[in-house]
């Protein structure tokens, strides 16, 4: 009696539902079923049915399994969704029990109720719930990629250098296809490397970065693609460039400029741009050697008097090498006797020669011995091709050389040299009768 007035208070509750029995066994009845339009973002749409029905059996024990078919029109692609509900029927009372559908996409859905015998498989019973128009309540699949990369202490996203610390994120969520059991694979397209798998998240977006650190130079497009069998499909892409890192650019300041030996003296390496040169590759070259290791500063106060050539090259991490030099001038002691510095005697601090090189104190030697036996030879010849006075006229034109009052030297080869205040050498030529700019090469 009591299961005979539930049913009847549930007739009446929902007038559109249906008593249905089976036609193949009569063992098994389907008392009523019913889809139930619900709101579960309470946005005033509807965006869920739930479908609810009782049966029961006359039987000690009856095995059951209820599927749910749901169907979307995606034209020119349709979707079919099965859920099942399997369980066992008892003689002692009617069960109810309920399946949810959740929209997927915003359309119209069909929906359909079957029983089926799990033995047999044959279908006891099969009933046509209707049409539903529905909204979509879950949050729709999502996907996101972001590349950041820090260079000389700034965060951009477009265009940074090779080497800089550069994190490539990749984000994906899908609460429709975890719902369904209908998730999908992601691509990832234009990384050098092959990257590691990602899949989507279900509550919250699965999220992991990819190292771009060790990326080379050149133009990127990175494209995030994902498909799941609800028909979503969805493209996220980024383009940026990395850039081989720039040479070098550094300065050499000196210290000790025109200053006598002994006194203070200084060369230091100096980026232009703030950078670290800490991980660069730092080579000296002097002329005369002075075996410089690879670091940043040079101390030169016991350099002999006499002009250095200084040329630093340093390398950075992507091989580029940037080269810069000066000429360092320094003079002898203020007295005029020679001063002993260490086991090294004070020479000259004029060039040993005017051919725009510096020779060391040995090749100086044979240099001028050649030079000599050179000069020798030529005053031979110009004495038998030209007369006396011509060489008269050139003793007159050396004498009356006017220096400008700078201090002047003449070298062992007979050469005429003056020294202006800022340390700059000038050599006399007499071939075009001036005072010709010592330069180093």
């Amino acid at each position: 009696m009591i299961n005979i007035l539930i049913i009847l208070i549930l007739i009446s509750v929902f007038p559109d539902a249906e008593f249905a029995k089976s036609e193949n066994n009569d063992d098994f009845t389907v008392v009523y079923y019913e889809a139930r339009e619900q709101d579960i973002d309470n946005d005033g749409l509807i965006d869920q049915l739930r479908v609810v029905f009782s049966v029961n059996t006359t039987k000690t024990q009856t095995p059951v399994n209820a599927m749910l078919v749901t169907s979307f029109d995606d034209y020119p692609n349709q979707y079919e969704i099965f859920q099942w509900d399997n369980f066992t029927l008892t003689n002692e009372k009617s069960l109810s029990r309920s399946i949810f559908v959740d929209a997927w996409k915003e359309g119209k859905y069909t929906v359909t109720l079957a029983f089926k015998d799990p033995n047999t498989n044959q279908v006891l019973s099969e009933f046509l719930l209707g049409n539903f128009n529905l909204m979509v309540g879950l949050e729709k699949p999502f996907i996101d990629i972001s590349v950041m990369a820090d260079t000389n202490g700034n965060s951009v996203s477009d265009n940074f250098n090779t080497g800089s610390n550069c994190k490539i994120t990749r984000s994906v969520l899908d609460k429709i296809g975890h719902r369904y059991d209908k998730t999908g694979e992601v691509q990832f397209i234009g990384a050098p490397w092959i990257s590691p798998t990602i899949s989507p998240g279900n509550d919250e977006p699965n999220s992991d970065q990819i190292d771009c650190s060790d990326w080379p130079a050149g133009k990127y497009s990175l494209k995030l693609i994902y498909h799941n069998s609800l028909g979503y499909s969805l493209e996220k892409w980024i383009n940026f460039s990395i850039l081989n890192q720039p040479a070098p650019a550094f300065n050499l300041n000196l210290t000790g400029q025109n200053m006598e030996i002994g006194s203070l003296c200084f060369i230091t390496v100096e980026p232009t741009d703030g950078t670290d040169f800490s991980e660069n590759e730092i080579k000296w070259t002097t002329i005369p050697d002075h075996n410089i290791s690879d670091e940043l500063e040079v101390d030169c106060k016991m350099w002999m008097p006499g002009i250095h050539r200084i040329i630093v090259n340093v390398t950075n991490s992507e091989g580029i090498s940037a080269t810069n030099g000066i000429n360092l001038v320094r003079m002898p002691p203020l007295e005029d006797n020679m001063t002993d510095w260490g086991n090294e005697s004070v020479v000259s601090s004029w060039p040993l020669r005017s051919g725009g090189e510096i020779k060391t104190e040995f090749t100086g030697y044979i240099a001028t011995g050649i030079g000599m036996t050179l000069l020798l030879l030529i005053s031979v010849i110009i004495l038998r091709k030209f007369d006396d006075n011509i060489g008269d006229e050139f003793k007159e034109s050396k004498i009356s050389i006017d220096s400008e009052g700078l201090p002047t030297h003449t070298d062992e080869d007979g050469h005429l040299w003056r020294q202006h205040p800022d340390g700059q050498i000038d050599w006399w030529d007499e071939t075009v009768k001036m005072w010709i700019p010592f330069q180093q090469y």
